[in-house]
């Protein structure tokens, strides 16, 4: 980059109570990710602005200068190198905004700044009594506002009813540099004004009939920066009972699944196989890595029932005995432990952070995951289809991981196939690399949607729809005439 110190130092008379880092070592802290990603270079610096005005100052000097800008709202190791980018660049780190500045328990709302981490919402809103869906065991550093901004899916899939949830209103900068509210927090009023009227900024669509926080939602920073979001809470369990089904067929437990999302019935529920039960229980270690998987039906799938505020006991009891019922339907049984692994301890793991290392890669070191949404019905095609072209590639059935996710009440659902590797090993990268081409390429034919296209999928989707593609270059032309944001991610 042509007189990087130059552009630093008028970026830094933009920023005077912003930072502005330039030591490479700190630079390889804030993109160190998956030797799988995309080739990609470092970013010539690293811009902490302190407010949303010296952001806005910042992205104003990008159109005018030509700057290509990311950003990142996470610490730690990033697992899909959605920040990255192979053009000259600067980085824009948000994660030290970590305000929550709105928890409102009569409209179960909370507002968050892109630096609040899992850890710290739940904390502070357990306070309150409330809760939120979480991912499956987010890691220490993940943002909460890049996970749900990124759609991905969390564990209780009777909360979610549309792809955003539970986004609210948000406010952002357009590439352009113009700030913008989406929902209700786009007016009338200013934030301060809507809060005093009783205004909690929650619902997502408008102004109007737009849904503008879609623009931004899902375009991994390449098409606006986002400063803050409301959330839709849950009231925390008063009550809670947790119970495991195995099987070693995943077919036998779909029809179980499909009853009682139908009904919308009990709380948290996903399915893993053994492989990815143990990753998530055992860690590092190796030896209970070993026994729990040994001890562990093929397919795990667990269902949560809870009782809130009012008449808990009854609500749990009348869930459970439904629950009972649809599970002897699907010729189930529903236990509190099976094998090694206890329900709750399970549910616990699953809906809490799980340390500064990402529990899919604590095994081994690193891990690739192959992310996917179709129907719950055809999983076990796709299940399939994983596990033979994985053991084509060479890799032992003991390290082919299986998530499966219903999102949207199960109108939907998320499959996540993980392979964990030793990133010192040359051939193991390799051998993971060949087959992440194949896997995906493979999986598009089959009629797998890529939502949120990373790794060898993002090479591939945009040519499953040319029409799609070329619409969103046409929104990028809009919103980001310039091309401050994310120059040159899928060769926009």
């Amino acid at each position: 980059m042509k007189d990087l110190q130059g552009i630093i130092d008028q970026i830094q008379l933009l920023m005077p109570e912003g930072e502005v880092e330039k030591a490479p070592e700190a630079i390889e802290a804030a993109i160190t990710s998956n030797p799988l990603d995309l080739p990609s270079k470092p970013p010539g610096c690293i811009l902490k602005p302190a407010s949303p005005g010296e952001l806005q100052e910042v992205m104003q000097f990008a159109n005018k200068s030509g700057l290509n800008l990311t950003v990142t709202s996470s610490t730690g190791a990033h697992r899909h190198g959605g920040i990255l980018n192979n053009e000259e660049h600067l980085l824009v780190d948000l994660s030290s905004w970590n305000q929550i500045d709105l928890i409102d328990r009569r409209n179960r709302v909370c507002r968050v700044q892109p630096g609040v981490t899992y850890g710290q919402l739940l904390t502070e809103l357990s306070d309150h009594h409330m809760t939120l869906p979480t991912p499956l065991a987010p890691r220490n550093g993940k943002s909460v506002l890049a996970s749900v901004m990124d759609r991905e899916p969390h564990t209780w899939p009777n909360k979610q009813w549309d792809s955003s949830d539970p986004v609210g209103s948000t406010e952002f900068f357009f590439g352009t540099g113009e700030r913008f509210r989406s929902g209700a927090g786009g007016g009338p009023g200013t934030i301060d004004q809507q809060r005093e009227a009783g205004g909690a900024q929650k619902l997502s669509s408008g102004p109007s009939q737009t849904d503008f926080h879609r623009v931004v939602q899902g375009a991994q920073g390449a098409l606006g920066i986002v400063t803050w979001i409301t959330l839709r809470c849950e009231l925390e369990p008063s009550i809670q009972e947790t119970r495991i089904t195995g099987s070693h067929d995943l077919e036998d437990l779909l029809d179980f699944v499909y009853a009682v999302q139908r009904r919308m019935i009990g709380e948290q529920s996903f399915i893993l196989n053994n492989t990815a039960a143990a990753m998530l229980m055992a860690g590092d270690n190796q030896g209970a890595y070993d026994h729990l998987r040994e001890e562990t039906p093929g397919y795990l799938l667990l269902q949560n029932v809870a009782g809130f505020e009012r008449l808990p006991s009854e609500r749990l009891a009348y869930h459970l005995d439904e629950i009972r019922d649809h599970a002897r339907g699907s010729g189930l049984q529903l236990f509190e432990q099976v094998g090694g692994i206890s329900a709750a301890e399970l549910l616990t793991r699953a809906t809490q952070p799980c340390g500064n290392l990402d529990w899919r890669d604590r095994l081994l070191g690193k891990s690739l995951s192959v992310i996917f949404i179709s129907t719950l019905d055809r999983m076990p095609r796709f299940e399939q289809l994983f596990n033979t072209i994985a053991r084509e590639h060479g890799i032992a059935e003991s390290r082919i991981g299986i998530y499966i996710q219903p999102i949207v009440q199960n109108h939907a659902c998320h499959f996540e196939g993980i392979i964990p590797f030793d990133a010192k090993s040359e051939s193991e990268l390799l051998q993971v690399k060949v087959f992440e081409k194949q896997i995906v390429a493979k999986l598009i034919e089959e009629g797998a949607y890529f939502s949120r296209p990373y790794g060898s999928a993002t090479q591939l989707v945009w040519n499953q729809n040319p029409a799609n593609y070329t619409l969103l270059k046409q929104v990028k032309q809009i919103f980001d005439p310039n091309r401050i944001l994310q120059r040159g991610k899928w060769n926009l």
